[in-house]
């Protein structure tokens, strides 16, 4: 049933992400991120925050700790929910990039996530270990007996033909054709985002209205839980109903006044920056169509960077329409301008020629770390048990897999694998800090919330497995609650230890470490090895980028040259030509040619013992000689041990004359560099750049 739960879940927040897809800037897999903040960590500071003022209130009055929280539960908690449920957007939008580069879509759609996933934290906590009571029920789904209105959980019949399913509800008896409600946690913090974005994007009095939408969501939640907790009074209970049927209608309704007011500022922003339309929209061809056409070219490939290109612009567009370029602006502005070209070269069917998903895989494989892996497998063995009790285990037909867990060894190695879970997550937690203090340099606003999601995330499995051991050495039974009498709609009460270390152990499916695209812009960042250009363009377009670049080059695909020496039909054109010694000596002089025009300076040159390909200086007045590899020189590299070996020494030879003689010594390439070879170069603290000639 706990799958069914997330499938719930997640199919109302795709449905939001769909509809958002015209004005949308933030990934699909932010948005998934950002549930699992909602389980993580609104739902751990929500639970802590409710705790504490229960108890504390508790001690200061004459009132019983269960009063307290009966009252609380339509009074105080509503409030402390909805404000803990959009303190994630708040806490990002302080920082003035991500503020700037995220629309009201981009908000909506975001707090659609959190809610969903605090309302996920709910129905796991209250019904994920009641597979042994529930009933199947004959319409689909099943139902829990433990009174006249039993708890519900949706099948996929239900789940699928639903707007914005919940993950769990109620089933009146006598029902025959049950359906599944629409999750109201899901629409609250929806309703509230909306008013978060308001407040941070709009200008002077009409922020105020922003505050509008937190406001009516809470008196709902506090009217909603008012009728949970006085069903007799029945002029309450039908306001509440009345309400609750028009529910699924309000995230379309936000949804519809975000894209209204952010397809007005993308279309004045394309009118104030420059350099960032395609040749088929400079020929008056809407911005749909343009990309439409690009997108064919090569289904997959070039449709994924068409669509990843459409979300980068839009975020430069967003910052662009409210008030004046920020520090970074410039940054963002000419890699949208710099992608803008390559797609542009890229136009037509002979470049995507050589692209397949063969050669796509082995561009990958070039940049990812090959540790990545082992991390991921760790991760994935660690949650076993917890796939087990929570997966397999929740449905009633597989009830004694949960029993095996709840006692003995099963139990045993539930708590064993939670522990070594915790120290995996607190090892995770310390290495996405230190990527955070490297991401804070790049001027991308999806990639510092993404690295503060990962954070929160790894935060919350941490206290939340701190908090678990805590009561076990206070003897607490491993089967027994962790906490009574909170409210998250009692949900608490039923929160034993061992689901607890099961809803721990998985955070780790979150926590994975970053693909290609993220993991070569933090490395190359450190010590300014690569620029803030390249970083940012790698991180948006991940793999897709190298494949873009090469494309660009020479419009025949990453991997040509590699199958033409391995015995394959001599490739036609620019590409048989470039195989020849002599092509490659011009190609390199041109690009030697190209860069002293593009950087100015003075062109080759010898300094004792090694020749420079050339010199330029910086705008602080610094002088740096340079050395610049063009063309297919990377695959060489990498298909011959001998060539890598002599670049590495002829590289810190020159780097050592340049550091002699007063200059700072950096590396030029035309295409991306392997990420092998830029942590050496971050190892050694030898500068680096790509310049793409044909992307200008």
């Amino acid at each position: 049933m706990a799958l069914l739960m997330a499938a719930a879940t997640v199919y109302g927040v795709l449905q939001l992400l769909v509809l958002s897809s015209p004005t949308r800037s933030v990934r699909v897999s932010t948005v998934l991120l950002a549930v699992v903040v909602g389980v993580y960590g609104c739902g751990v500071a929500a639970a802590l925050l409710e705790l504490a003022y229960t108890r504390s209130v508790a001690g200061l009055t004459a009132q019983s700790l269960a009063e307290v929280v009966d009252s609380a539960s339509y009074t105080v908690d509503p409030v402390i929910e909805e404000l803990v449920k959009v303190t994630p957007l708040l806490l990002t939008g302080w920082n003035l990039t991500i503020r700037r580069q995220w629309g009201l879509t981009d908000h909506v759609v975001l707090g659609a996530g959190l809610g969903a996933g605090f309302g996920l934290l709910e129905a796991v906590t209250r019904f994920g270990l009641d597979a042994d009571r529930a009933i199947e029920h004959s319409a689909g789904g099943w139902a829990i007996p433990d009174s006249l209105r039993a708890p519900y959980i949706p099948g996929p019949e239900q789940v699928f033909s639903a707007w914005f399913p919940a993950p769990q509800g109620t089933l009146e008896l006598g029902d025959l054709t049950p359906e599944a409600g629409t999750s109201p946690h899901l629409v609250y913090t929806a309703l509230a985002a909306l008013g978060i974005g308001v407040l941070l994007r709009a200008r002077g009095w009409a922020r105020a209205l922003g505050l509008l939408p937190l406001a009516a969501t809470s008196v709902h939640h506090m009217l909603t839980n008012y009728a949970a907790q006085h069903p007799t009074d029945q002029g309450v209970a039908s306001l509440a109903d009345a309400f609750e049927g028009m529910l699924w209608a309000v995230p379309l309704g936000c949804l519809g006044l975000a894209v209204i007011a952010d397809s007005s500022q993308l279309r004045r922003g394309k009118t104030v920056v420059p350099g960032i339309l395609l040749r088929a929209e400079r020929s008056g061809h809407l911005s749909l169509t343009a990309l439409a056409g690009y997108a064919a070219w090569c289904v997959p490939w070039s449709t994924l960077i068409a669509l990843r290109f459409a979300r980068l612009r839009r975020s430069l567009l967003y910052a662009a329409a409210t008030s004046g370029p920020y520090p970074g602006f410039a940054h963002l502005h000419r890699t949208v301008a710099w992608t803008t070209g390559q797609l542009d070269a890229t136009d037509h069917e002979h470049a995507w020629k050589g692209v397949t998903l063969r050669s796509v895989l082995q561009t990958r494989r070039r940049q990812v770390d090959r540790r990545r892996k082992w991390f991921v497998l760790v991760s994935l063995g660690l949650t076993i048990p917890s796939l087990l009790l929570l997966g397999i285990g929740s449905f009633p037909a597989e009830a004694d897999l949960q029993e095996h867990f709840a006692s003995g060894d099963g139990l045993n190695i539930l708590i064993g694998f939670g522990i070594a879970g915790l120290l995996w997550t607190g090892w995770l937690l310390a290495r996405l800090l230190r990527a955070w203090r490297v991401m804070r340099t790049i001027p991308h606003g999806e990639a510092l919330a993404t690295i503060r999601f990962r954070i929160w995330t790894a935060l919350g499995g941490c206290v939340t497995g701190v908090l678990l051991l805590t009561r076990l050495q206070d003897d607490a039974a491993p089967d027994g609650p962790v906490i009574r009498n909170v409210h998250l709609l009692e949900a608490l009460n039923n929160f034993l230890t061992y689901l607890g270390f099961a809803l721990t152990l998985l955070a780790l499916l979150a926590l994975f470490p970053p693909g290609a695209g993220l993991a070569v812009a933090t490395t190359g960042v450190v010590g300014g090895a690569v620029t803030t250009e390249a970083a940012i363009h790698t991180i948006a377009l991940g793999t897709l980028g190298i494949v873009l670049m090469a494309a660009a080059s020479d419009g025949s695909g990453p991997s040509s040259t590699s199958s033409a020496s391995k015995g394959g039909r001599q490739p036609q054109g620019a590409n048989a030509a470039e195989s020849s010694g002599e092509a490659r000596v011009k190609r390199g002089r041109a690009y030697e040619d190209y860069l002293q025009e593009k950087l100015g300076g003075d062109g080759a040159f010898k300094e004792g013992r090694r020749e420079f390909d050339g010199s330029f200086t910086r705008e602080d007045g610094t002088e740096v000689w340079y050395e610049a590899k063009s063309g297919k020189y990377w695959e060489l590299a990498n298909r011959d041990p001998k060539v890598m070996s002599k670049f590495k020494a002829n590289l810190g030879e020159a780097r050592q004359i340049a550091e002699m003689k007063g200059k700072d010594f950096s590396l030029i390439s035309e295409e991306p560099i392997p990420e092998d070879v830029i942590r050496w170069l971050s190892k050694k603290k030898i500068t680096w750049q790509v310049i793409s000639k044909e992307a200008g």
